[in-house]
């Protein structure tokens, strides 16, 4: 395993590195602002245009499960250089979706190869941010893998209203291209494993709200898939995410179809969400070191199933909609930020790599919302199932973590 000083001698180094990681991963929230013009140039229906993003989501979740073993034996330059190439051929490739006379090939390019760099990169961040930081492990990560939630903030009102409409759509993923690779490739050299030193005080620590300083033993990944508590920490992130990445998927249609915006400012709540999903994070991450990870998860949780059952109804008009962009952004920034520490809190540190790639899986099975919402609004020219749905599933996941809390007693 690689063990290092961080750059300029500061463990914050590395928190930064992961922040421009994920960011670069972050990228791929900002896809919804690609479906109209797809739909215009191409014809494709709203299913088949999230069909790239879709793929993009499965694949890099389960990418996350063996690239968090490489990185555990390797470390984590290499592994974000490789990354860093990935999207660059992914992005680069997609560009020539005027050339190839092949209907599935943003599934291969964007879907397939970026959905490995995002999985090998993104493996790279939790694992590596805990390690440093034994004393504030909810703000630190979090604070780490903010900038997913934020990369949408930033460039899907920029695609939406300067990149495609100047450069169209294969000037797009090439500018996406050279931004990916030129900040990940950076990335590289920020993100590593504490020395011996570092690494050994903190194997096993635990750093549960009410500070009993209890440790708990590191274990490993077929240990931790036959535990009950498992199987529970990853359904309640499965029904959880389903409505955030389905309001990822369709929150720009719907602006446009339903709120009649223009195209432009269609962008806007998806910008929102992002913003909202992303500062909330250390948010999130503060909250939990002080009051418990569950108690946060609970709350955010409630209001997310809340605003996804009314929102069919109240969600007619532009601040409405914007309101509900902010809102739900929380449940994924919640989400992406706490279930890494959660897991490193139940199963340990030292196999937090794949431990939290299994966990992440959940992510992957969840992507099959963004394809099932296009799919149901296609058929049934509505959003109102899909909503619903999502509101009712984020119900179920507040009573799983009701159970994790009274079976096990955690925070």
């Amino acid at each position: 395993m690689q063990t290092d000083r961080p750059v300029f001698g500061t463990r914050w180094t590395v928190v930064l590195g992961g922040f421009l990681v994920s960011m670069m991963g972050g990228l791929s929230y900002s896809w919804g602002v690609f479906v109209e013009p797809l739909g215009k140039h191409f014809g494709w229906s709203k299913s088949y245009s999230m069909l790239p993003m879709s793929v993009f989501m499965v694949v890099f979740s389960i990418t996350m499960i063996p690239a968090g073993r490489i990185q555990e034996k390797y470390g984590t330059r290499w592994m974000i250089t490789l990354g860093a190439f990935l999207f660059l051929i992914a992005n680069s490739l997609s560009a020539m979706l005027r050339i190839v006379a092949f209907r599935g090939w943003l599934v291969l390019t964007y879907g397939v190869i970026g959905g490995l760099a995002c999985g090998i990169t993104y493996s790279c961040v939790a694992p590596s941010i805990r390690r440093w930081f034994p004393d504030y492990p909810g703000l630190a990560v979090s604070l780490g893998v903010m900038g997913f939630g934020l990369a949408s903030f930033i460039f899907a009102p920029l695609k939406a209203q300067v990149i495609i409409p100047k450069f169209g759509l294969d000037g797009t993923f090439v500018v996406i291209a050279l931004i990916t690779f030129v900040i990940t490739l950076i990335a590289s050299r920020l993100v590593v494993f504490p020395t011996d030193q570092w690494h050994m005080h903190i194997y096993g620590a635990m750093h549960l709200p009410d500070r009993t300083g209890m440790v708990r033993s590191n274990i490993p990944p077929g240990q931790m898939l036959r535990k009950s508590l498992f199987w529970l920490i990853w359904s309640s992130f499965l029904l959880s995410v389903y409505g955030s990445l389905l309001i990822i998927g369709i929150l720009p249609s719907y602006g446009f179809e339903v709120v009649k915006l223009s195209g432009g400012k269609a962008a806007i709540p998806i910008s929102l969400f992002a913003l909202s999903n992303g500062l909330c994070r250390p948010i999130a991450g503060f909250l939990s070191d002080k009051v418990g990870i569950l108690n946060v998860l609970s709350v955010v949780f409630l209001l997310q199933a809340a605003t996804f059952i009314l929102f069919p109804f109240l969600i007619t008009s532009f601040p409405a909609l914007l309101v509900a962009a902010i809102v739900l952004g929380l449940g994924i920034g919640a989400s992406l930020a706490l279930y890494p520490v959660l897991t490193s809190e139940c199963f340990g540190v030292e196999h937090l790599g794949v431990n939290y790639g299994l966990v992440f899986s959940a992510y992957g099975f969840g992507a099959i919302a963004i394809q099932g919402g296009a799919y149901l609004r296609d058929r049934s020219g509505s959003y109102t199932i899909s909503l619903i749905l999502a509101g009712v599933l984020t119900l179920i996941s507040i009573a799983i973590l009701y159970r994790i809390r009274v079976i096990y007693k955690l925070g």
